[in-house]
């Protein structure tokens, strides 16, 4: 009996160190080792022309904290919001589902030089048919949730494809 728990502990232990040096954790979007990770990119914002570049860039001014300097390219945003036709059901006149896309491109330029570009989007919906204010705030909600996901996506799209 002794032998046969000594022998299944000697196992699990051989079997624990293998895949111990199996498994590592690495970075998602490039190597910290080289020097490179996100402290280190660096933009100039150029300032939003709606509220919804506005919701973009707020979410990309966290995701790359770095002070610029006059050196440095300037990312710019220019989003657009959209009613795409096509219902899930238009079987109820009142509380029908209403689809909302937010979609972006990001540029990142160095003087005149185009040196990233990216286009993303999102698309949601909400129910309209209600009261006035509450459709209104609905509409809103949406689009601003729509805007952070776009965000989201092009914040992975700069990490995943940007280099300078």
């Amino acid at each position: 009996m002794t032998n046969r728990l000594l022998g299944s502990a000697f196992a699990f232990a051989v079997m624990a160190v293998t895949l111990a040096g199996c498994t590592s954790l690495a970075p998602v979007y490039g190597d910290p080792a080289s020097g490179r990770d996100v402290s280190s990119v660096r933009f100039n914002f150029a300032p939003p022309d709606s509220h919804i570049e506005q919701i973009i860039l707020n979410r990309l001014k966290v995701a790359f904290p770095g002070p610029a300097l006059l050196s440095d390219p300037v990312l710019d945003i220019a989003a657009s919001t959209s009613s795409p036709q096509g219902s899930m059901s238009n079987a109820y006149e009142v509380a029908r589902p209403v689809n909302v896309r937010v979609e972006a491109t990001v540029t990142i330029m160095d003087g005149e030089e185009t040196i990233f570009e990216a286009t993303r989007f999102t698309d949601t919906a909400y129910q309209s048919g209600k009261l006035t204010p509450t459709d209104i705030a609905s509409a809103a909600g949406a689009r601003e949730t729509a805007a952070r996901s776009t965000a989201e996506a092009l914040r992975a799209a700069i990490l995943a494809g940007y280099s300078r």
